[in-house]
């Protein structure tokens, strides 16, 4: 069977036989290529799902065949620009913004400072009072009386008086009015003393009086007053108080 026969030459045969064989081959391999295509373009379109089961022959039929696909499906792809599903773009959660108090600062409003308070006015002389009176009416040759010069603001306000020691004076003064002491004439240079008077408040000035005579720039000849009767003035500049008595015994 393997050696051709016929009217032909034995060659021709041999070649038939040939090309027989590679068509036979060929057709083989398309097939192949063909079944190979299908299988491999099936894959390409997955079934959605976890599992799916196929039923091959017809559901509770004898001898049907089902088929279980384990593979997974993929989650479908977002569409592109182009695709008319529209696109679907993830975003992601937009940060919390802290409501923005719309209450207005302060209106903060600067003043100017206040200018300092003047000074009080001068005192004018009919609101000054003065008296000058020693601390007991009686003193014992010798002694040395105190004697207290009082200045008061008899008026409504406050005000400022020059209280200067040579304008502040207490006098003792003779039952005749002769002049036997004052306090400006053993002391030294005056110095300026501005005081603000308050209403209806005394300031006091006193001195010990030696009980000796005394004269303008404070002569060294000077005399032991006897025991009598004498007054006490007080001045302050050109205001002259009442007079005083005081005692010698």
């Amino acid at each position: 069977m393997l050696e051709p026969n016929g009217p032909l030459a034995q060659s021709v045969y041999w070649r038939r036989r040939g090309l027989a064989a590679v068509g036979s081959v060929l057709a083989v391999v398309l097939l192949a290529w063909l079944i190979g295509g299908l299988v491999e373009a099936d894959d390409q379109h997955p079934v959605q799902g976890t599992a799916d089961t196929a039923d091959v022959g017809g559901g509770d039929r004898p001898g049907a065949v089902q088929v279980t696909s384990s593979r997974v499906s993929a989650p479908p792809s977002s569409p592109g620009p182009d695709d008319p599903r529209g696109s679907v773009t993830a975003s992601s959660p937009s940060p919390t913004v802290s409501p923005t108090s719309t209450t207005s600062p302060p209106v903060v409003t600067t003043t100017s400072p206040a200018p300092p308070p003047k000074p009080p006015a001068a005192c004018p002389d009919k609101v000054v009072k003065v008296v000058a009176a020693p601390d007991v009416p009686s003193y014992p040759v010798g002694a040395r009386p105190l004697l207290t010069l009082r200045i008061v603001n008899a008026g409504p306000v406050a005000c400022t008086r020059d209280l200067d020691r040579k304008l502040r004076e207490i006098l003792v003064l003779g039952a005749d009015g002769t002049r036997l002491w004052s306090s400006t004439d053993c002391y030294g240079p005056p110095e300026p003393d501005v005081r603000v008077l308050a209403p209806n408040t005394a300031v006091e000035f006193s001195v010990n009086w030696a009980g000796r005579t005394s004269a303008p720039g404070c002569p060294e000849n000077r005399k032991t007053v006897p025991a009598g009767k004498y007054r006490v003035v007080g001045k302050l500049g050109t205001l002259t108080g009442p007079p005083t008595p005081l005692t010698l015994t």
